[in-house]
């Protein structure tokens, strides 16, 4: 629990920077949840191929759930005039590409610990 809290408050901290660095908030949304979901896909295959077990609550639950924003999208996605939904279509169709370029990328370039 304690890996979670302090992977989450760093995750946390990436985000609010990236918000300063991106100041429109759905592109930020949108960066964050690139960042995170690439981020997570290869930490995924690198803990699989390394077995980096000890770092996977620090990691993926905490600093990965940390910096993406799954709330944001869900409340920016309740403005309809502003294209409420096409943004919602936009972070999962982007989030599943980068499912599907990132993880066949980490295979090929994380070789398994022998």
């Amino acid at each position: 629990m304690v890996l979670v809290s302090l992977g989450g408050v760093c995750g946390t901290l990436v985000r609010y920077s990236l918000g300063i660095v991106i100041p429109d908030d759905r592109n930020g949304t949108l960066a964050a949840n690139m960042i995170g979901v690439a981020l997570a896909s290869a930490l995924l295959v690198l803990m699989e191929r390394r077995g980096v077990t000890e770092l996977r609550h620090l990691l993926l639950p905490g600093f990965c759930a940390g910096l993406t924003t799954f709330s944001a999208v869900t409340a920016q996605s309740l403005e309809p005039r502003d294209g409420g939904i096409l943004f919602l279509i936009h972070n999962l169709i982007f989030s599943l590409m980068i499912v599907v370029i990132v993880l066949p990328l980490a295979r090929k370039i994380i070789p398994v610990r022998l």
